[in-house]
């Protein structure tokens, strides 16, 4: 089995509006490897959400390839691209995007619901990664009863609880405080080491990228290595 989880050759993206083309990442190159958790900082507005949103195929590259677990997710169709990622990644967003008529326990157990897992067995796995984010007292609340703090680690547990082979996170830790998002980042560790589940964290929190094996800097749509 090889190595490589998620790559990216010559990637370029540009937004259109009308007859205005705003170019947003430039021929960028990428690898990730089991088991690696790779930083990717930069400014604001500097292109790294973008490359996030392409790397996940949520958002078409206007050129390039994206090879996932050896399959390019472009040239499937809608079904089986959406099948590829439920399979492979788990997705931290900036926002947490809980259901807000589900209790924290069903949003953790989505992605293991698509899968038309048990749900007697969904929900229970659902919980025992609450548990390690630190929210086995919330299994039954709303998101609009967590505190922005909560619902931040109810998201990542949700990214996390299907043993995906990579995690793309975007500020995963910027709405908690210094004692969680350590312990956050101390199960990505575990993670990655015990399961092979590789990650790209988006962050501006210095501590925790120089905790990554690599530091990728985004400057005006390019990568730069450190």
């Amino acid at each position: 089995m090889s190595d490589l989880i998620l790559s990216a050759s010559n990637l370029c993206k540009s937004y259109q509006s009308g007859k205005v083309s705003t170019p947003v990442l430039h021929d960028v190159n990428f690898q990730l490897a089991r088991s690696e958790i790779v930083a990717l900082v930069g400014a604001s507005g500097s292109g790294k959400s973008t490359l996030l949103h392409c790397l996940g195929a949520l958002d078409q590259p206007s050129s390039g390839q994206i090879s996932l677990m050896g399959k390019d997710p472009f040239t499937l169709n809608e079904n089986a691209r959406g099948q590829l990622r439920n399979q492979h990644l788990g997705f931290v967003y900036q926002f947490h995007h809980l259901l807000a008529e589900f209790t924290a326990a069903e949003n953790v157990a989505m992605p293991l619901l698509i899968r038309r897992m048990e749900k007697t067995a969904a929900l229970k796995q659902a919980q025992e990664m609450l548990a390690r984010v630190g929210l086995d007292h919330r299994f039954d609340h709303k998101p609009s009863e967590l505190s922005g703090g909560e619902r931040q680690r109810a998201a990542i547990a949700r990214a996390l609880v299907s043993t995906p082979d990579c995690v793309l996170a975007d500020e995963p830790t910027g709405n908690l405080d210094r004692s969680n998002a350590s312990a956050v980042f101390d199960l990505m560790i575990e993670l990655a080491g015990d399961l092979g589940t590789g990650f790209v964290v988006v962050t501006h929190d210095a501590s925790l990228a120089e905790r990554c094996q690599r530091v990728l800097h985004m400057v005006d749509g390019q990568l730069r290595q450190t």
